[in-house]
C-alpha cells in the first residue's frame, strides 16, 4: 500500500521536481518506508512505499529494461505469482519478486487489457514514453482511490486530494455540487469531489491521457441477471454454501500473501468472526486480532469480540477509549481524508490501526458483506413502500413527526418508504437531509441531479434487491465505507485488505437468486449458513449493533460548545454557503430534545472543519 503521485504537461519540457517531491511527500503516511522519483520530458512521478511484498526490492517508480514503461501502483496484486510465470514465458525478464513489476511486463504484453488479468486492488498509472501517454486505472470495486485534476493542458494526480492541491495549478475552492451531494450520501460519488478542481476516476474504470485529451472508460461491470435466468435450480442448498465457503476462503487465502506481519479487525460481528475463524484455518501460527470499544457504553461489542478471540485462540489486542479522544482527533482525522468524517466509526477506527501499527502492517476486515448479501435492515423493509405508498404522503410525515426522538429510525424509514421514486427513496435511506431541507440550508442551492438515479435507471428490469445491492455498492459502499476505509488505516500506515470485495466473490454473490441473501425478514441469510459452520449462535444471529458512538448524548453535553462555535462560525460555512439560521435551528432542536439530530449535526460539523481547514482563507493555518 502506497501513496502515488503524478503530473504529465506537454506544455513544458520537464515538470518540477520540487512540485512532484511535495505531492509524494505529503502522502508520506500511506508510504514511511521508501520513497522515489522520476522526472523526464513531460512527465513527473512520485511514490511513497509501505513495503508489504518484496521489501527490499521493488521500489518505484519501476520501469522495463530500457526504461520506456514507468509505473506508480498503489495496492496489492493477489494474483501475480500466477501472472509471472507466464509473462516469463513469454520472454520478459524481471529484477524484483514483487507485484509491481509484473504490471509493467503485463502493459507490455496486452496494453490497456492487462487491467483483465488483474485480482486485486490497486490504483496505479503508467507512463508510456514512446505513445507520450498515461494510462491510469482504479480496481472493480473502488478500494484504492486515484484522483485526477485536469489545469491548463496538464493533468494532475494523486491517492489523496491534498497532495494534488500542492501544485500551484489547482486550486482548494468547494464545489456547490459536491456539497448538495454530500448533504445526502455524506460523501460525494464519483467522479465529483467536494473540491471543485478535482475529480475521481470511477470505480472499475481506466482513464487514458495524452497530447488529444483525456478520456475515461469501463473495463468492468458488477453483473446483473434477472432473477428466472439464475442458474442455481440445479444445486441443492448444501452446495450453494459449500461454493459460497470455499469462494470466502480462496479470497481469505490471496489476502494472506504477505512478507510482513498481518492481522485483522475483530467487531465481534459476524462478517469479521467469520474472516478470522478462515485465518485461523489457513495460519500456521494465532491470529493477531484488534477490537475497539468506549469505557462503559452500554452498546460496546468488546464482550463478543472477547468470546470470538477465546475461541480460535487468537494474539487478542483491545484498545479502551475515553471520551475525549474523540474530539481530539476530528481535525488531525479531516486533514487525512481531505474531506469530513462520514461514520461516527471513523476516529475509533484509525486509533485502533495506530495500535495495531505496533505489531503489523496488514489488517483484513469484513467490510463489504452487507452490500452484497442484503445485511443492513432497509432491504427488508424496502418491500413495504408498496403498502406505505397507499396513504398519502403527508400523513406519513405527520405520523413520523409524532414519534419521539428516540424513535429517529422509525421516522427515517417512514419517511424513506414514502417515497414512490426508487432513486430517490433508496438515497434517504443514509441521508441526514432531505431534498427540501437542503433548499432551506444552502444559500446558493444547486439541486444537482442524484447521482443514484442513473444506477437505478439501468437495472431496470432486475430483482428490487439486486439493484439496491448494486446502487449501495456503487456509491455507499465505494464512495464513503472503502473511501473511509482506505484512509483511516492509511493515516496509521496500515494496509487493510477486504475478502468480500474479491471480484470473482462479488461476480458469484450478484450470481445467487435473491433468496439466499434475504428471506423474509432474516438477512444475509447464506453468510449466516457458512458462519454457523465456524461460530456460535450467539454470534450469528446475535442483532447488528455496529459500532456505536454516543454522539447524541455529547452534543448535547460536553461536545455542544464545540458544534454551536464550529458550526455557526459567521466566517465559516455560515458565511456564505449555508443559511446560520437554519444551522441554529438544527442545534437548538437537538439540544432542547425536541428532536434527534445528531445525523444532521454530525453532518455539519464535519462540513464544517474541512472547510476551515482547506478553503478558510480567514483562518490561518499550518
Amino acid at each position: 500500500m502506497c501513496g502515488i503521485a503524478g503530473i504529465i504537461n506537454f506544455n513544458i519540457a520537464e515538470p518540477s521536481r520540487d512540485i512532484i517531491e511535495k505531492m509524494t511527500r505529503i502522502q508520506h503516511h500511506r508510504g514511511p518506508d521508501d520513497e522515489g522519483f522520476f522526472v523526464d520530458k513531460h512527465v513527473a512521478l512520485g511514490h511513497a512505499r509501505l513495503s508489504i511484498i518484496d521489501v527490499e526490492g521493488s521500489k518505484q517508480p519501476a520501469c522495463n529494461e530500457d526504461g520506456t514503461i514507468w509505473v506508480v501502483f498503489n495496492g496489492e496484486i493477489y494474483n501475480f505469482q500466477e501472472i509471472r510465470p507466464q509473462l516469463l514465458a513469454k520472454g520478459h525478464r524481471f529484477k524484483t519478486k514483487g507485484d509491481t513489476e509484473v504490471l509493467v511486463h503485463l502493459y507490455e504484453e496486452y496494453g490497456w487489457q492487462m487491467v483483465h488479468y488483474l485480482r486485486g486492488m490497486f490504483a496505479f498509472a503508467i507512463w508510456d514514453k514512446n505513445k507520450q501517454q498515461l494510462f491510469a486505472v482504479r480496481d472493480r470495486m473502488g478500494i484504492k482511490p486515484f484522483y485526477y485534476c485536469l489545469t491548463g493542458g496538464n493533468l494532475l494526480f494523486a491517492s489523496e486530494p491534498k497532495a494534488i492541491l500542492q501544485h500551484p495549478g489547482c486550486q482548494a475552492s468547494p464545489d456547490p455540487e459536491g456539497i448538495w451531494h454530500y448533504l445526502t450520501y455524506r460523501s460525494v460519488p464519483a467522479p465529483g469531489t467536494l473540491f471543485r478542481d478535482i475529480r475521481k476516476l470511477k470505480q472499475g474504470h481506466w482513464l487514458v491521457f495524452d497530447r488529444g485529451g483525456c478520456v475515461e472508460k469501463q473495463y468492468w461491470e458488477i453483473p446483473l441477471i434477472p432473477e428466472s435466468s439464475k442458474r442455481t435450480e440445479r444445486a441443492t442448498v448444501l452446495q450453494i454454501v459449500d461454493q459460497t465457503e470455499s469462494l470466502l476462503t480462496e479470497a481469505v487465502r490471496l489476502r494472506l500473501i504477505s512478507d510482513v506481519p498481518l492481522g485483522a479487525f475483530l467487531s465481534g460481528g459476524v462478517d469479521s468472526s467469520l474472516i478470522v475463524a478462515m485465518m485461523t484455518k489457513l495460519s500456521n501460527a494465532p491470529v493477531k486480532t484488534y477490537s475497539v470499544g468506549f469505557r462503559d457504553f452500554p452498546t460496546s461489542e468488546l464482550s463478543y469480540a472477547k468470546s470470538v478471540a477465546e475461541l480460535f485462540k487468537t494474539d487478542h489486542h483491545e484498545l479502551v477509549l475515553e471520551e475525549e479522544c474523540f474530539a481530539d482527533n476530528l481535525e488531525k482525522l479531516t486533514w487525512m481524508r481531505d474531506s469530513p468524517l462520514t461514520e461516527r466509526g471513523d476516529v475509533p477506527l484509525y486509533l485502533l490501526a495506530k495500535m495495531a501499527n505496533e505489531k503489523v502492517k496488514v489488517l483484513l476486515s469484513g467490510e463489504g458483506s452487507d452490500e452484497l448479501f442484503g445485511g443492513y435492515p432497509k432491504y427488508a423493509c424496502d418491500r413495504l413502500a408498496f403498502a406505505v405508498n397507499l396513504f398519502p404522503k403527508s400523513v406519513i410525515h405527520s405520523i413520523g413527526a409524532l414519534l419521539p426522538s428516540r424513535f429517529r429510525r422509525a421516522e427515517i424509514v417512514l419517511k424513506s418508504l414514502c417515497e414512490k421514486d426508487k432513486a430517490t427513496r433508496w438515497s434517504q435511506w443514509f441521508a441526514p437531509f432531505t431534498t427540501e431541507e437542503k433548499m432551506l440550508l444552502l444559500v446558493n442551492p444547486v439541486q444537482a441531479p442524484n447521482p443514484l438515479s442513473q444506477y437505478v435507471v439501468n437495472t431496470d428490469g432486475y430483482s428490487g434487491l439486486d439493484r439496491m445491492l448494486y446502487a449501495d455498492c456503487k456509491i455507499w459502499l465505494a464512495e464513503n465505507l472503502l473511501e473511509r476505509g482506505d484512509r483511516m488505516t492509511m493515516a496509521a500506515s496500515i494496509e487493510g485488505r477486504v475478502p468480500f470485495l474479491d471480484h470473482k466473490f462479488v461476480e458469484f454473490a450478484f450470481g445467487l437468486p435473491t433468496g439466499y441473501k434475504i428471506r423474509g425478514l432474516a438477512r444475509k441469510w447464506l453468510i449466516k449458513q457458512v458462519a454457523q459452520r465456524y461460530l456460535p449462535d450467539t454470534i450469528v444471529y446475535r442483532r447488528k449493533i455496529g459500532f456505536d458512538v454516543p454522539l447524541a448524548q455529547w452534543f448535547r453535553g460536553k461536545l455542544k460548545d464545540m458544534c454551536y462555535d464550529r458550526i455557526c462560525n459567521r466566517n465559516g460555512l455560515a458565511a456564505g454557503l449555508l443559511k446560520r439560521q437554519e444551522l441554529e435551528k438544527v442545534l437548538n432542536d437537538h439540544c432542547s430534545g425536541r428532536k434527534d439530530n445528531f445525523l444532521k449535526i454530525w453532518t455539519l460539523l464535519g462540513l464544517s472543519i474541512w472547510y476551515d481547514i482547506f478553503c478558510n482563507a480567514s483562518i490561518k493555518r499550518n
